[in-house]
Formats: structure tokens, sequence, C-alpha cells
């Protein structure tokens, strides 16, 4: 990322389903199951409302920055009051996902979109391929020139599967999707394939990793028939409720729900507004770091419901900031709040010296309430370069000895905690 300021960045992110992925409607329904999941109303196709991966992001964050030391309250962690405890407003999860509180507010920096389907795992009589369709491919994929379009009953495949294809008694090559038989088009050529960037400074992922993968297994049917494949090969399962006393079945307490299966390829983005358009001298990469350390968590603690019956982990694809890079931002800005502090120490002290030589009444209590105004300001920066660098103590010494990996980042973190005069006892 160069220097120039943005006012915000947006970075498009890949990932892939672990487990069955259910996010549920919240509600019954009369139909082939009775826990659906969400659905986009204009297409009809499943997707992970942005609403639910920002609040898991929100708590993943707090939990892996918890995990590192860093002083945070439980309100922190739900951007209100919880348990008697107010957000601080000050961490670096309050200022990427907002947070209320009495007397103040702030919106979050980080926009998440839905997640929608980019491939959708099919079993057919070659085995799984991926499927997706001619509107999916030309909304979100550079394809080097070629038009995708595919008519109702065809379908596009993937060089890789040309000799896999079966034909029919006409020799026409076919392949069944689940229950629907289509026959084959034309051959194309993922491997050339990018994601599309919205703006020239928008940052996308390697669609290449995913490809690889799902082993460029692809195949592109028309969007009017893609929706009804993907529904008819959602996973369901049944469960039922066990009664404590019998240890046997309760009666009526059996019930289905359906899930997006292991091996879903979604498409997801994140919009980083810059700290700068509020007045704030946090780089936008402490935002976009903190939401990486949210991320990192999803495929171990996993996203929706039934997440103790096996399902929910997605993995992320997010490789664009380093860690190096990010404490050396951090670095950076606490370098700025310590000199934003001696600013504050020396406009105090020159308040001093005037209201010591004013003999005006008014004026000295005007000038008295200035100074206690600034008293707070550099209170609350004090504060803030505190929580960063009691962090940056924290983590040095959970990373001393473990990996020479770590060894650029323990360099940075000592020069940061020798920004508070060399202090090693994690406390500012």
């Amino acid at each position: 990322m160069s220097d120039t300021f943005m006012p915000f960045k947006t970075k498009k992110y890949l990932a892939i389903a672990k487990e069955p992925v259910f996010v549920g409607t919240g509600g019954y329904r009369i139909g082939r199951v009775d826990n659906t999941i969400v659905r986009d109303p204009a297409t009809n196709l499943p997707k992970i409302p942005g609403s639910t991966i920002s609040g898991n992001a929100r708590y993943y964050s707090w939990l892996s920055y918890k995990s590192e030391s860093m002083n945070l309250n439980l309100g922190c962690s739900k951007g209100k009051k919880t348990e008697e405890q107010d957000p601080c407003g000050e961490c670096p999860v309050c200022l990427t996902y907002g947070f209320v509180k009495d007397k103040k507010a702030h919106s979050g920096l980080a926009y998440f979109s839905d997640a929608r389907i980019l491939f959708f795992p099919v079993p057919t009589m070659i085995g799984t391929v991926w499927l997706t369709s001619d509107e999916i491919v030309n909304e979100f994929i550079e394809t080097g020139g070629d038009t995708i379009s595919v008519e109702n009953n065809s379908f596009l495949y993937s060089q890789s599967l040309e000799n896999s294809l079966p034909q029919n008694n006409e020799g026409k090559k076919i392949l069944n999707f689940g229950w629907i038989m289509l026959e084959a088009s034309n051959s194309i050529n993922p491997e050339i394939w990018q994601i599309k960037k919205d703006t020239d400074d928008d940052e996308v992922a390697n669609l290449t990793e995913i490809l690889n993968r799902i082993n460029k297994r692809v195949c592109v049917v028309s969007e009017n028939v893609f929706h009804h494949i993907v529904n008819s090969n959602l996973e369901t399962r049944t469960s039922v409720s066990i009664n404590p006393v019998t240890g046997a079945a309760e009666s009526g307490a059996l019930f289905t729900y359906e899930a997006l299966p292991r091996g879903t390829v979604f498409i997801l983005d994140v919009t980083y507004e810059n700290p700068v358009n509020y007045m704030k001298d946090e780089p936008i990469e402490i935002v976009i770091g903190t939401v990486k350390k949210g991320f990192k968590l999803f495929s171990s603690l996993g996203i929706g419901g039934m997440g103790t019956r096996g399902f929910g982990k997605i993995e992320i694809i997010d490789s664009w900031l380093d860690e190096k890079k990010y404490w050396q931002k951090v670095k950076n800005f606490i370098e700025k709040l310590s000199s934003d502090i001696d600013k504050l120490v020396a406009e105090i002290n020159e308040l001093n010296r005037k209201i010591e030589a004013e003999e005006d009444d008014n004026k000295k209590e005007e000038m008295t309430k200035e100074k206690d105004k600034l008293e707070k300001e550099k209170q609350a920066v004090e504060k803030k370069k505190s929580l960063w660098i009691n962090y940056a103590y924290q983590l040095k010494t959970k990373l001393t000895g473990e990996s020479t990996k770590y060894e650029e980042i323990i360099k940075i973190l000592d020069e940061i905690i020798e920004l508070n005069g060399g202090i090693n006892n994690g406390e500012s």
C-alpha cells in the first residue's frame, strides 16, 4: 500500500467451507426441511449475511487480542455495555467494529458484504465438480476476454475435464449435476481467470490458489438452472431430541435442517474506511489487521449455527497484510502518540506559566479551564499509548524463545517498548 492518502480500501476475499455451513433464518417453514438457511431473495441462492460475518469477526478479533494479553474488557467484545462494563472506545476492536457508550458512540470502520457462492460442489458421474453460473462469472471474474454465456440445457467445462466427460447415444458429451443432465457446450480455461476489481485500487484474492484446491474441476451453467441445482444439492440432516430420563427419542422432537456443503467456495468483500476520516491517528492497517485476526479464527471456531455438531468452519484466504508490516505501522502510531503527549505537556506547562503570571481572575479562570481540557486530552492519549505498549510487552514475552520466525516481530516490539523509555515490566 502506498503512503498516498486513501479514504478507504476494499479487499475481495475468497473462502472455502471446511465443514457444512448453517446460517438459519431463525424460524420454521413447511417444506423440504424444517430449519432453512438464509437465501438471497433476488436469486434464491444461499448466502452468509454480512451481519453474521461481522458479528463473528468482532468476537474472534477480541478473542485473538485477549489471547495475546491485550487489556480489553467484555464490553469491547460486543461494542456495548455488558455486565456493567462499557466498551473502552480506544482499543483496535472498538475502532474497527464501532461501539456505543452512555455519552459516546462511533460507527465501525470495516464494512462487510454478504458472502456469496462462487463455486458450488456437485456430485456427478465423474466425481465432484465445482459449479458456477454465467451470471456469477461475469460479475466476479476476469476471464481473459472470453464472453461467458450458457444456454439453459448446456454447460461449459474446464479443459481438464475434456477426456472425462461421458457421451450419450448421439456421441454428445453430457454430465449429470445431481438430478439434471446437461449437454456439454464449449471448454473453458479457468487457469487464466482472475477475480475482477471494481476499482483500480481494490485488492483481490488469488483465484489460482482456490482453483488448485478444487483441481480446476469447474463447470459453468446458466443462471436459470444454477439455483435449482444448488438448492437440490444442499446437505440435509435429520436430528432428534433425546429424553434425558428414558434415554430414548422425544416424541415429536424430530427435525430436519439444511446446510451449504463442505467445499463451497464463497466470495465476499470488506471495505475499510481510513480512521483519518474521523480525525483519528490510527493507520488503516490497524483496522485491516484487526479483521485479519478475526478471520483467522473462522477456520477453528466457525460461523453460524450447529457449531458443536460439526458445522461452520470456513477458511478465509487472507494473505495481504503480514504481521511485520502491521507492527511497523503500530510502531509509527505509537511514535505519533508520544509526540502528541510531548506537545500537550508543553502547552500545559506554558498555560501554567501564564496562569501564575496572570492577575485578572476572570482570565485566570478561563486559562485554568483550558488547561483542564488539555489535561484530559493528555490522559486519553496516555491511556491509548499505555494499552499498546503493554500489549507489545506482553506479546514480546509470549513470543520470545518460541521460534526464530518471530525474530523480526520481536525486534519491532523491542523498539516499541523502547518508546516508553525502555520499560520492561509491562507497565507504563
